[in-house]
């Protein structure tokens, strides 16, 4: 490959669009400068983000869908806890992240928890913890996770 014996002239710049630029940039940081010291004078100061908005959402990752009952259960120890189709659950599909410990809002519905001895998702929301199948009530544990819905 030949390289040429010397490089192209750069183009020539207009002295009139030149002139033009420099105008509008002196003019802006004029007015830049003007604004900042009146907010300065006028006490003002940029302040951080709240805090808990630069804080990511608390979430916990393996919950899985059991192929055999269709529900949701907790992969993350080394049982798959109690199916109410008949021995473990079996998972199939995504690995679900679900938010915990969040403010209910009216697109997220809290109350939903994690059963220690089924590994299931039930909700926590009424008098009665409803039927576990490894035995008598569901027995929460843990985080209160939110749902999000509709």
């Amino acid at each position: 490959m030949d390289l040429p014996a010397h490089a192209a002239a750069p183009p020539r710049e207009d002295p009139a669009e030149v002139s033009g630029r420099r105008a509008f940039l002196g003019k802006t940081l004029a007015v830049t400068a003007g604004l900042a010291g009146a907010t300065v004078a006028a006490g003002a100061t940029a302040a951080p983000a709240h805090a808990s908005s630069l804080r990511p959402q608390a979430t916990q990752t393996y919950w899985r869908f059991c192929s055999k009952c269709y529900g949701m259960f907790y992969w993350g120890y080394s049982g798959n806890g109690v199916c109410p189709a008949g021995a473990d659950h079996l998972a199939q599909g995504y690995n679900f992240v679900l938010p915990h410990d969040v403010v209910e809002t009216p697109t997220a519905q809290a109350y939903w928890r994690f059963c220690s001895k089924c590994y299931g998702m039930f909700y926590w929301g009424y008098s009665t913890r409803g039927r576990c199948p490894a035995g008598a009530d569901h027995l929460a544990q843990g985080y209160n996770f939110v749902l999000p819905h509709s």
